[in-house]
This record gives structure tokens, sequence and C-alpha cells, in this order.
């Protein structure tokens, strides 16, 4: 299977999907139905070779990651033994306990952050599998009418992974540094500034004028940051469908979000991260249920650690619904991408140069 399968060249260098009879020619671009039709009929026949293959990489993210966590507890398992061992001992006295002690708390940090820090390289290699497969479905089943099956997908989208993944790392690379630049602004005005430089703290008695500064300047770094992200989101789409590397993706994706139909791909994007941001906060509160048996599993475990239980448990619904979006959510998103972008090429192909 070559990059090739699928796509016809026009003139120009312009790449162009095939399109089946009575859905659009390259000259007139694809057919003008909706994004939601279109992502609706694509998964109307398909659907049990993207939610096949996306199941899989949930279940690839599920024991990858848990393996990091417990990685994570076992090495700071020490701390967290320690803690319950202070806090017997003040209820011994009839005291209070006092919970985590500073330098544990630190401890656990520094002990995890390796292994948590992880997940993120994860959730990069996650995004860039199912949103290349997606593209990969959406290129084939306009160009061929056919809707492969999960093995068939994999295949397929395994010549793009290593592509993909450099695209989703250099997307979340432009997008992410702002996204931290926005956070570390906010903790720096929040917590009266950083080791050797000290500025008021926010509160209910500084300046509005101040107040506005420091809530407002993160705000709109966090604003750009999403811009970027909108404005990147369909370079996946763009290796898929021709471009020869991670830079000429981001490049393709740049140029298709902007122009003219920068309002269009704004709206797209907005609305399907709305979709997602609604999605993980309604599976997380359904999720919050299981938090209970798995803390007791936990504590039976731990001889009644309750503070490692804890721990867990805060865990437990976050990672439920990063999976079930991973598995039910995220397909979709991928495959209104790439249509997206499949609207938005002619856009581009007609622009000199």
């Amino acid at each position: 299977m070559t990059r090739e399968k699928g796509r016809s060249a026009v003139e120009g260098g312009a790449e162009s999907p095939g399109f089946p009879e009575g859905a659009g020619t390259p000259e007139g671009g694809p057919s003008r139905r909706g994004l939601t039709a279109g992502t609706l009929g694509l998964f109307r026949s398909g659907w049990p070779g993207l939610y096949g293959f996306s199941f899989g990489v949930a279940l690839f993210a599920a024991l990858v990651g848990t393996a990091l966590v417990t990685a994570a507890f076992a090495l700071s398992w020490h701390d967290f033994a320690l803690t319950w061992k202070y806090a017997r001992s003040d209820i011994a006295y009839e005291d209070p306990p006092l919970g985590y002690f500073p330098d544990q708390r630190v401890s656990i940090v520094l002990r995890s952050f390796p292994f948590m820090g992880l997940l993120l390289p994860l959730a990069v290699v996650v995004l860039a599998l199912l949103h290349s497969a997606s593209a990969v479905a959406t290129r084939d089943a306009e160009a061929e009418g056919r809707r492969p099956g999960p093995g068939e997908l994999w295949r397929r989208s395994r010549p793009y992974t290593w592509l993909a993944l450099r695209v989703q790392l250099l997307t979340s690379v432009c997008a992410g540094a702002l996204a931290l630049t926005a956070l570390l602004g906010w903790m720096f005005f929040e917590n009266g500034g950083v080791s050797g430089i000290d500025i008021e703290g926010l509160s209910r008695s500084t300046s509005t004028p101040y107040r506005l500064l420091g809530y407002g300047l993160p705000l709109v770094v966090l604003a750009l940051a999403a811009v970027v992200w909108f404005r990147l989101g369909l370079a996946t789409a763009a290796a898929v469908n021709g471009a020869p590397t991670a830079r000429a993706a981001v490049r393709r994706s740049w140029t298709l979000t902007g122009g003219a139909r920068r309002w269009r791909a704004f709206s797209v994007c907005l609305l399907l991260t709305a979709v997602v941001v609604a999605a993980y906060g309604a599976l997380s509160h359904a999720a919050e249920p299981l938090a209970h048996p798995v803390g007791l599993a936990v504590l039976w475990l731990t001889n009644d650690n309750p503070y490692a239980a804890g721990a867990v448990m805060e865990i437990v619904p976050a990672a439920v619904s990063l999976l079930l979006l991973t598995a039910l959510v995220v397909p979709p998103v991928s495959a209104a991408l790439a249509l997206l972008r499949t609207e938005l090429r002619p856009a581009e192909a007609g622009r000199p140069g």
C-alpha cells in the first residue's frame, strides 16, 4: 500500500482524493454534504472497523497507563506507608491525623513524576493512531467506497504512523507551549510571584485593574493556544493525504484553516472541542461510582491505607472517562476533521503557488 493509493494528482501538484461517482469530482471539489451527515454516513456502514480499531487503541492505552500508574505508586509506596504510620500514631494518642507532611508530599511528586509524565507522550501516540486511522478510512471511503475492518484499517494506516506521530508531537508542542505559559502566568499572579520575585497575590482586596491583568493575561495566552490548536488540527489528515513531512503537514493545515475559510474551520473545531469537553465531563461524572469499589480493593491490598486508596480514587474517574473518550468520541471527531480537510482543500488548491 503506497501513500498515493486513493489519491489522484491535479495540475499544479495539489493532491485530490478520488470520489465515487455522484459524490463530486476533483475539479468541482467534494460533495457539499454537511460534516455531520458525512461523519454519520461514514460510521453508518464503517463503524465496525473504526470502533474496532479505537477499542484496540483504548485497550493499549489502558494497559500502558495502568503500568505507568502502578510503577509510580510502587516507587512512592514508602511515603504513603509512612504517612499512614504517622496518622495511626496520632489516632492512638487521640489527636487528629495531620495527613501528608510537606517533605513526604514532595517525595511522592518527585518519585512519581517520571512515570506520570510519560502519560503525555502516551496521549500523543494515541491521538496520532486515531487521527491517522480516521483520515485513512475517510480517504478510502471517498476514493473507493470501502469500509475496512479493524485489521485492514491498521494495515492501511500503519505506513503513516511514524509521520502522524511526528505531526501530533509538533502540534502538541506548538499549542502546549502556549498553554503551559498561560498556566505558569496564572500561578505567578495567584501565588504572589516566585522565589526571588515577590508581587501582590490576587485576592478580593486587590484592585480591579490588577485582577484583570492577573486573570486576563493568562486567558488571552490560553485563547491563543486554542487558536493554534484549531489551525493545526488538520495536520494529520494532510499527512495522510500527501504531505511529505511533519512540517509540511503543519504548514498545509495552517494554510487550509486560514484565509476566507478560517471562520468555517474555527467554528467546526470549536464545536468539536465543545463536544469533547462535554463528553469528558459527563463521562467523568458517570464514572465516579466506580471509584468506590476500586478504593475498597486498594484498601484491601494496602492493609487499609486510606492515603493510597484516596489517591487511586481521585484518578479513577478521569482515567475511565479518558479511555471511553478514546474508544467512543475521538473516532468521529477525527473523521470530522478529515472531512473538513476535504471540504477546505479546493480553496488551497486554487491558490497561486
